[in-house]
C-alpha cells in the first residue's frame, strides 16, 4: 500500500470521527453533568465500570472527576472505578463468574441515591447489565455511555449518551471526549459557586 493510500485510511477515520462528534447529543451530556453535580452536592458515591478499553476509560474518568474537585475547603467527589482492583475482579470472576464482577462489588458499596456510570461499546456485556440491574434494584441512578444501538443497557439507563457509530475505535474515542466534557462542565459548575474576589 502506498503512502498516499495509508494517508487515505487515516483521513477516512478522521472524517468518521468528525461526523460522530458533530452528532453528539449535547443535551444528554448536560443532563449527565447535572446528575453528577447533584450527587456531588449530596455526598453520594459514583461508581464507574467498563471492560477492556472501557475499563481504561472508567479509570480515566474516576481520576478526572476526583481530581477536579480537589481544592481547599471544598468536599471531594466520592468517585471510583470498580474496574481497578484486579485481585478482587479476578477473585470474583473465578468464584462467581465474570458476569458478577461489578454487581458483587456494588453489593458491598452501593446505597440508594448513588450513581453508576456504565461504559460499554455494545451495551450487551453481561457484567455491565448485571451491575445496572443491581443498581436499579438498590435505588441508584444508572448513567450509560454506549455505542452501536445501545444494546440492552440503553433500556436500563436513567440517562445515556449513545455515540452515533458502529465502530469501536470511534465509540471509545468519544466516550473519552464525554469524560473530558463532563469534567469541564463540572469544573464550571464549581467555579460558578465560588464567591467573587473582594
Amino acid at each position: 500500500m502506498s503512502d498516499v493510500r495509508h494517508q487515505d485510511v487515516l483521513a477516512a477515520y478522521l472524517e468518521r470521527l468528525k461526523a460522530a462528534v458533530d452528532a453528539m447529543p449535547l443535551e444528554r451530556i448536560a443532563a449527565m453533568g447535572e446528575i453528577l453535580y447533584r450527587a456531588y452536592q449530596h455526598g453520594q458515591q459514583v461508581f464507574i465500570i467498563g471492560n477492556g478499553g472501557s475499563a481504561a476509560t472508567a479509570s480515566h474518568m474516576a481520576c478526572d472527576l476526583g481530581m477536579n474537585t480537589a481544592a481547599p475547603n471544598r468536599p471531594r467527589f466520592r468517585v471510583s472505578s470498580l474496574s481497578d482492583n484486579m485481585p478482587l475482579v479476578s477473585a470474583l470472576a473465578n468464584d462467581l463468574g465474570y458476569e458478577r464482577v461489578f454487581a458483587e462489588q456494588l453489593t458491598n458499596l452501593a446505597r440508594p441515591g448513588d450513581v453508576l456510570i456504565s461504559i460499554s461499546g455494545s451495551g450487551r456485556s453481561p457484567n455491565i447489565l448485571e451491575a445496572m440491574r443491581y443498581a436499579r434494584e438498590r435505588g441508584a441512578t444508572n448513567i450509560a455511555l454506549l455505542g452501536f444501538d445501545g444494546g440492552d443497557a440503553i433500556e436500563l439507563a436513567d440517562e445515556h449518551v449513545l455515540v452515533p457509530s458502529s465502530e469501536y475505535g470511534i465509540v471509545e474515542d468519544l466516550h473519552l471526549v464525554v469524560d473530558h466534557m463532563l469534567t469541564a462542565y463540572f469544573k464550571e459548575r464549581l467555579r460558578a459557586e465560588e464567591p467573587p474576589p473582594r
